[in-house]
């Protein structure tokens, strides 16, 4: 067999060619890490690699210094890096594209809750919040002094209204979880339409609203069954809850209670937010911030051209190149992100929320899933692609979450060796001497990969992937002949595409560690399709009230990572590092997590003059 580092050579080559050439496609890959280890990775040919990085996940807090004094006003101008139009979803209860939500994210200037050092939710200045476990009930209290960008206080109605949304039998978002949200008393005979009112919500005044859970479990603390924002109800009642997602007042002009909102909007491409003038702590400093969509092809020029002061994302493959343009600051943490490697394993039934694994998928046999992961050098993927700025992800839970996180986990480690007996043992050979495995039955193998179009980086990456499986003896070929664009590519894999065997695809996770939402048996984004008792127990033990208990949920989140490691419902592939770039004259920045400590959002943001600084 061929060694796979000679292969990822050969990928490299080929992305050096389409960079030069300026053609290939574009990427939506993330970026990555920060302090750099002495080692190094040779290869056959004695060159050295630049070695992979340590990535920073302890950064509660991490102020990024501006340059200059504030002035009065002035227009921030931010690109989002992205390979296809954005899709203009602006709610945080109906969107479903990552950047979507960087615009939502500025709009509302952070979330509206806080988080103490373990991400559990705790009262902000704009929301208090008392649990009362005893009594399974949750009272939240509005700050009064929020006002939305129309000039209207905001209520409990707002905060009430999302729960009706996302509970409704017409809701056509994806946040609806028939558990978490069941647990609300009267939410599922709601969300059946038997009724119209949820009986364990109310609203005894303009600022306080109550929920009554049958049950109250520690994952509520983490935001499992609470909605996560506001939504004008003033300004929507009167539109169907099925129609709001392609409406004018979600799409195009949609209200903000934060520090901006959307004053225009060319679909897919440009956004101009202006200051909020009702916004609670005052007008914020900055007048308005311009926001671009730009292919990752251009981003690096366009920043040493200085045409904008922050980036949604740094790609990872150019994370030095970045650093030394002049007039910017850098710095990165650990992304709430994972990339891995999925398989088609089921069935997601829709009307019943149940995910049922199918014995006779192409993918079934444990062992062939896990022969496809250790035919791939990650560690070698990281160093060599992403500049070392990646690393292997060892696990599906992040080590930003230190209490649950299992460093014991080595991960999927390259070891064709491993994998050829993996295959072997499971009944996979060469029948024909052709050099490619058949399957069990002696019948051709052929197993479709998906992969995202994107940059110059994923047609030598998926090049590489095809080349190490082979290397393995699968004939793995791509779906559809061609890389997949980033909507297309999601929208095939909710269908449950019959011509995608196995995926790349990422998860940008939120600040709650729980895996139902991804690996839950009634859970829409669980994109394998798959389920397993050992796998559901798991995932029930750290919903359960016993999960009060912190040995109990700290051994439930281990057994979770190793049954994942061992069922291989998906492959976590690269961790990366969130690398934010930002002019030197944006002020107030915090690049830090916000756990524990106070971050400062865009509201609290200022400019030192009038156009990016370029040295």
């Amino acid at each position: 067999m061929k060694k796979g580092i000679k292969g990822l050579a050969l990928a490299l080559s080929m992305s050096m060619l389409l960079t030069a050439c300026g053609g290939g496609s574009k990427s939506n890959d993330k970026a990555s890490t920060d302090n750099a280890s002495n080692s190094t990775v040779t290869e056959s040919n004695g060159s050295s690699e630049k070695a992979t990085k340590e990535i920073k996940w302890d950064a509660k807090s991490l102020p990024v210094k501006g340059e200059g004094d504030p002035i009065e006003g002035g227009t921030l101008q931010y690109a989002i890096v992205a390979d296809s139009p954005i899709k203009g979803i602006f709610d945080e209860n109906l969107y479903q594209d990552a950047n979507d939500y960087y615009v939502i994210g500025l709009c509302n200037g952070g979330n509206l809750y806080d988080a103490d050092e373990s991400f559990r939710l705790v009262s902000s200045d704009r929301l208090e919040i008392n649990w009362d476990d005893e009594n399974n009930k949750v009272e939240f209290k509005l700050n009064p002094d929020l006002k939305w960008s129309d000039g209207e206080p905001v209520t409990s109605k707002d905060l009430e209204y999302s729960y009706y949304v996302v509970g409704s039998p017409d809701y056509t978002g994806i946040r609806y979880d028939g558990t978490e949200h069941g647990r609300i008393i009267g939410m599922e005979d709601y969300h059946a339409g038997k009724t119209d009112k949820i009986e364990g919500i109310t609203t005894p005044d303009d600022q306080t609203m109550v929920i009554q859970f049958s049950k109250l479990t520690p994952a509520t603390h983490w935001g499992s069954g609470l909605q996560p924002s506001l939504m004008p109800y003033h300004y929507l009642k009167d539109i169907p809850i099925g129609d709001l997602e392609e409406s004018d007042e979600i799409r195009i002009k949609p209200l903000s209670a934060g520090p901006y909102y959307i004053s225009n909007y060319v679909q897919g491409e440009k956004i101009e937010l202006t200051a909020n003038p009702y916004y609670y702590k005052g007008k914020p400093s900055i007048d308005t911030i311009n926001m671009e969509v730009v292919p990752q092809s251009n981003i690096l020029s366009a920043i040493k051209a200085h045409k904008y002061d922050m980036v949604s994302t740094v790609p990872s493959k150019s994370v030095e190149e970045f650093k030394q343009v002049p007039g910017y600051n850098m710095e990165g943490v650990g992304d709430f992100y994972y990339s891995y490697l999925g398989f088609e394993l089921g069935h997601f039934d829709k009307e019943k929320g149940e995910v049922t694994v199918n014995p006779d998928a192409k993918m079934a046999d444990v062992n062939l899933r896990k022969a496809m992961g250790y035919a791939l050098d990650q560690e070698a993927v990281a160093k060599q692609f992403y500049q070392g700025n990646n690393q292997l992800a060892k696990s599906v839970v992040l080590p930003v979450f230190g209490e649950f996180y299992d460093p014991s986990i080595k991960g999927y480690t390259y070891d064709p060796d491993k994998a050829n007996q993996l295959l072997d043992e499971a009944g996979y050979k060469d029948v024909d001497g052709d050099g490619m495995r058949e399957d069990k039955d002696g019948k051709p193998l052929e197993i479709h990969l998906a992969m995202m179009e994107g940059g110059d980086t994923q047609e030598p990456l998926s090049q590489y992937y095809l080349q190490s499986w082979a290397d393995v003896g699968l004939n793995v070929t791509l779906a559809t002949g061609r890389l997949i664009e980033f909507n297309s590519f999601y929208d095939k894999l909710e269908a449950e595409d019959p011509e995608i065997d196995v995926f790349v695809a990422a998860w940008r996770v939120g600040t709650n560690p729980n895996p139902k939402e991804s690996y839950g048996n009634s859970a829409a984004f669980n994109m394998s399709r798959y389920t397993s008792d050992k796998l559901q127990e798991s995932i029930d033990r750290i919903s359960s009230m016993e999960a009060n208990d912190k040995d109990f949920v700290n051994k439930a989140y281990k057994d979770f990572q190793n049954i994942v490691f061992d069922e291989v419902p998906a492959i976590p592939l690269q961790w990366s590092t969130n690398w934010q770039l930002v002019n030197k004259r944006v002020l107030n920045y915090d690049a830090g997590y916000g756990n524990g400590e106070h971050i400062n959002n865009a509201g609290d943001w200022a400019l030192s003059a009038d156009a990016p600084i370029e040295k």
